[in-house]
């Protein structure tokens, strides 16, 4: 939570996004998040371990400015994971993978739609004023 709140009070500076800081704090959500539902002992721990490790191969480690044998290690190292620890836990409960990248990205896109949505609206509205703020000043 420290720094989820740090993160946020760094908002507008080149701290915020610092790609290594932020390679941290994703690398500390799948830790964190693996270590919570350990701890539950529902058995969930692989859906957010490879949840969140999932949205650092797919979008995250890209902006580590790697080489591509770097990345194609981290992927290999990502998918044999997910294979050992999928084969003995069962295929059918492969889904548990993509749960958590889905949710985030489809949170994102609706957040954004939110965000423009409420631009356009604002510009309609402060469009409409415009013109009578004019004619009554003049």
């Amino acid at each position: 939570m420290f720094l989820l709140l740090l993160q946020g009070s760094l908002f507008f500076t080149r701290v915020h996004v610092n790609k290594y800081w932020t390679f941290v704090q994703e690398g500390l959500v799948a830790v964190h998040g693996t270590l919570v539902a350990v701890a539950q002992g529902a058995g969930l721990w692989p859906m957010f371990l490879f949840g969140f490790t999932g949205i650092f191969v797919i979008t995250q480690m890209y902006g580590l400015g790697l080489g591509r044998w770097a990345r194609l290690a981290i992927f290999a190292a990502y998918a044999g994971a997910v294979l050992w620890v999928y084969s003995e836990r069962g295929w059918a409960q492969l889904n548990e993978i993509v749960r958590i990248p889905l949710i985030d990205y489809v949170a994102v896109f609706v957040l954004a739609g939110l965000f423009g949505g409420g631009l356009w609206l604002a510009r309609r509205v402060r469009g409409r004023r415009a013109p009578m703020e004019q004619g009554a000043t003049a």
